[in-house]
Order: structure tokens, then sequence, then C-alpha cells
């Protein structure tokens, strides 16, 4: 990962973490400010998941091994936010816990979800063993922090122990002498902290009220989500990400459009996904521009429909995807550097070629003659079909 640093920036990074064969077995998410400190605990580790999670590629980043989240504890009262799979997520509780039957209902919810614990040994000092029934991990900061006997049942109760805060080899040998089975990677090298691309605050705040609405209804209506997921570029883009993670495709190459990308996801992670990016502020959108976008990619979609050899959608998805650089602060190149289009349609958008090129092509072409124009543009075929385009996509923002 990079070392760039921007100022009041958001940065995170992946430390690795080895067994006891120094082999990479999982990684702990790192995350922090680079300007003034954060008021609010559960909006900054919802932008570090969105960061790590659905802004990085996890085919390359994460992969099959463990990630060993640290949460505050507001994040156990909002467990639907909890990022999947919980097979492979290790939730790291905070040094001060106050125990007490409310603290142990939460966790027994948190581990009947799949997720495991991880806490600090400080933790469970001077405790009786009601904590060590509900946890997973332990993480010694010490080598004594734990005297022989609590050591001795933590084992037996099939209890791991994550060595951390390792500076030199003579701490790791101590580690070592105590059959730690985890060991922080921090000693191998300094992580190296990715710096998160800014992010503006959503200006199409209706849209995403009546996403989150839509998604949390009983008789949720997959079209209509569809449609309000279509006015929010950046989220379009994770739920793509996330629907061709390794998690989804199971290490097979797939890709996706947004209609296919919502069932293979499933609305639980749906939900996780929209909450997470809403408390983040991920979801950047320019109600024009959007409305830009849709016009362009419904005008393609109604040139493309006498054609039986192009598929309408995937035509609207040319369209869209041709401004979705500009909607988004990115460059279009590295846009499409990260997304897995489909070859025909990765031509069209990078060379104007094929069916679906030309159809661009001359969508781009007619916006121009109507920029351009200072008389009334004859009503033939392309001036219709641009016209209908406005149509269905003033429809479409009308339900806002």
């Amino acid at each position: 990962m990079t070392g760039e640093r921007e100022a009041d920036a958001f940065g995170i990074a992946l430390q690795p973490i080895h067994d006891a064969e120094d082999r990479h077995a999982a990684d702990r998410l790192i995350y922090r400010h680079q300007g003034e400190p954060q008021e609010d605990p559960v909006a900054e580790t919802a932008r570090a998941l969105a960061t790590a999670i659905y802004e990085l590629d996890d085919r390359q980043r994460l992969g099959k091994r463990d990630l060993v989240i640290d949460l505050p504890l507001e994040w156990l009262d909002r467990q639907d936010l909890f990022p999947s799979p919980a097979r492979q997520m290790i939730i790291g509780l905070p040094r001060d816990l106050a125990l007490g039957p409310d603290l142990y209902a939460k966790l027994d919810q948190v581990r009947e979800r799949g997720y495991r614990l991880l806490v600090h040994a400080a933790s469970l000092r001077g405790q009786g063993r009601e904590l060590d029934a509900r946890i997973d991990l332990v993480r010694l900061r010490h080598p004594e922090e734990l005297d022989d006997d609590r050591l001795r049942a933590l084992r037996l109760r099939g209890i791991r122990l994550l060595a951390d805060d390792i500076h030199d080899p003579e701490r790791l040998a101590s580690f070592r002498d105590l059959d730690c089975h985890l060991f922080d990677g921090r000693y191998l090298a300094e992580p190296a902290f990715y710096t998160a691309r800014h992010r503006g605050r959503h200006g199409n705040r209706a849209a995403q009220l009546r996403l989150v609405n839509e998604l949390y209804r009983d008789d949720v209506d997959l079209v209509r989500l569809y449609e309000l997921i279509l006015q929010m570029p950046h989220l379009h883009i994770a739920i793509l990400r996330r629907a061709n993670s390794v998690h989804f495709t199971h290490g097979n190459s797939q890709a996706v459009e947004l209609k296919r990308a919502i069932p293979i996801l499933g609305l639980n992670e749906l939900r996780r996904l929209v909450m997470t990016l809403s408390l983040a502020g991920e979801m950047p959108s320019s109600k024009l521009k959007v409305r830009m976008a849709l016009i362009r990619a419904f005008l393609c979609r109604n040139l493309a429909a006498p054609f039986r050899n192009i598929d309408p959608e995937d035509a609207f998805t040319t369209g869209l995807f041709s401004m979705m650089g500009p909607l988004l602060d990115e460059t279009q190149d590295d846009l499409l550097d990260e997304l897995p289009l489909e070859a025909p349609l990765r031509e069209a958008l990078t060379r104007r070629t094929g069916h679906l090129g030309a159809i661009l092509a001359l969508a781009e072409q007619h916006e121009r003659q109507v920029a351009e124009s200072n008389d009334t543009l004859t009503l033939d075929r392309l001036q219709q079909c641009y016209l209908d385009a406005i149509g269905q996509t003033d429809q479409l923002m009308s339900h806002l």
C-alpha cells in the first residue's frame, strides 16, 4: 500500500498477522485520520470498513485470510453493520469493558451471528470466567500479562493467544515460549497506510433516504432498488465490486451488471453496504451530473432497442459508465481498471468500437449537436430517442 499522506486525509492499513510457522494467516485493520481527531467512533469505523472492504480490491488484499477489526463498543448496538463473511471476521473489543449482563447478551448475539471475539488480556485480569466463555482470542501485550493458571485455563477452552506489541527478536522469543498461536506482524515492518480518496458528501440525500427505507421494507421492490441505486454512482460501483469479490464469486472471475449484482449480494449484504457507506459519507452524488448520465444511458438503450443483436441493458450500462468517472471525481481509465466489465463493453468505453461503441459515439455526437445548436432540431428518430431519454430520466428521478 502507498505511504502517501494528505492533510486531513483518512488512512487505513492492513497489518499482517502470522501464525507459529510464520505463515500470513490474518490481517489487522488499522485506521486513522491525518488531521483533526474525529468525534464519532461509529462513523470513523464505518469509513475504515468502507475503504478496506468496499473500496479496496479484496480479491488481492484479503483473499481467504481472516480480518481483525477493532470496533468501539457503540458498534455492538449496530450489529447489522458488521461486515461479511462473518467466518472471516475477528471482532476486537476495547480494553475497558463494563462487564455485566447487558454486555454479555450483546457478545452472545455477536457470536451467534458467526463472528469471533478478541479481547485484551488486561480485560480478563481480576474478572471471573464468564467472559472466557464468550471469547475466541486473547491479545497479549506482555508475556507476563497473565499468570500460568489463567493461560492454562484459556488453552483448555480452545482460546487462541495473539501476541501483540512485538518490537524485537527477544520479545518474539518470549511470546513463542508461551506457545502463542498468532503473532502481530509489526515486528517485521511498520504498516504502510493507504490514503482513501476524498469523497464529497452526497447531494442526492432524498434518494439515499428512500433507498434505506426501501431496503428495510418487508416487501422490498427490487426494481425500485435498482432505480434508486442508479442515482448513486459510488454505491453502484461499490455493489459491482462487492458482487465480484472472492466471497461472492468463490474465486471465479465473473462480470456482472447492476441488475444481476443485486440478487447476487442479497438483501442483508446490500443493507450492510448501504448503511456502512452512508455512515462513512461515501455516497457522493451531484443531481445534475446524475441526470446527464441517466439521459445518456437511456438514450443508448433507446437507440439499441431495434437491434436484436444488441442487449438494451448493455447499451444502458455503456452509456451510464461513460460518465461514471466524472461523477465520482476519478479518471475514467483508473475507474475502468477496477471494474469487472465484459470485453465488448470495455472496448466500447475505451475505443468506441463494436456495436455498443457505435451507439455510444452516436449518443455523444447528438449531445454535442443539442448543446451547440441554436435552432430547433428536427424530430427524426435520433432526436425522438433523446427526448424519450429525457422523459424516462425525469420520470425515474421524480420518484424522489
